[in-house]
């Protein structure tokens, strides 16, 4: 366990010190300050605005940290070779998988408390009241989905380039986001071949919609009894699978 906090704090330093990091966060900022005067004059309309585009915001700065930062991490470590100080050590390559994968996921989650802070402190002075309990379960599936993403990058960086693991991770995201338009394919194709294909990519790909529940909160619509716990203990379980598969295969990783 210390040598797995040992990697994560190298890893949580490293993140700190890239300069993709404060980019990334300057650009949430730069939108998250233009949505509060997107909408319409009345009040009820902006804060639908800000917490459409908050929202959004972070889900695509979490994909933005996970790609750029995420994949770069490992990708530059293998790729330059400095990995080797670190493995030459009593450190199993499961454990710094695991060491890697909870450094990023702290610094994505510090980054994610700042943008919601600011999100939640724009509504509240917008509304002058504090917000509905929905957003704060938004933003923790959020953090749910994010933790698939890393852990997808991880995946990716462990066997091919930095550039094709962060091309295969907003690929992953991406279809991830369709799995339901997947399903839709499957049921009218004709094909058995191709039929049997989209069945199989669905059952393999995470359904990552699972985890937005943006129109809930943004229209005030009701969320299902026991949504959130359900898409947690799903991300958890998926994230767990991609970091299990990420160590077999770093394992066998010619190094």
């Amino acid at each position: 366990m210390r040598v797995m906090w040992l990697v994560a704090s190298n890893t949580f330093k490293e993140t700190v010190r890239n300069k993709v990091l404060y980019n990334i966060l300057l650009v949430a900022a730069v939108v998250l300050l233009l949505a509060m005067s997107f909408g319409d004059l009345s009040v009820m309309s902006r804060v639908q605005v800000m917490s459409d585009f908050g929202l959004a915001t972070m889900s695509l700065t979490g994909l933005l940290l996970a790609v750029f930062i995420g994949v770069g991490v490992l990708g530059a470590e293998i790729a330059d070779k400095t990995v080797y100080g670190v493995l030459c050590k009593p450190v199993d390559r499961f454990q710094f998988i695991i060491g890697k994968f909870l450094g990023l996921f702290v610094t994505l989650g510090i980054n994610f408390i700042l943008i919601a802070l600011v999100f939640i402190a724009a509504i509240t002075v917008m509304t002058t009241r504090a917000p509905q309990a929905a957003i704060f379960s938004a933003v923790f599936l959020l953090m749910v989905e994010m933790s698939v993403i890393i852990a997808a990058a991880i995946m990716w960086s462990c066997f091919t380039t930095p550039t094709l693991a962060a091309i295969f991770t907003l690929s992953f995201y991406v279809a991830g986001h369709l799995n339901d338009l997947i399903t839709l394919s499957a049921d009218v194709q004709t094909n058995p071949f191709l039929k049997a294909v989209l069945v199989a990519l669905h059952y393999i790909l995470p359904n990552l919609e699972y985890f937005n529940i943006r129109t809930q909160v943004v229209f005030g619509l009701p969320i299902a009894d026991g949504h959130v716990m359900f898409a947690a203990l799903y991300g958890l379980l998926y994230t767990a699978v991609l970091l299990l598969i990420s160590s077999i295969l770093f394992e066998r990783k010619d190094l």
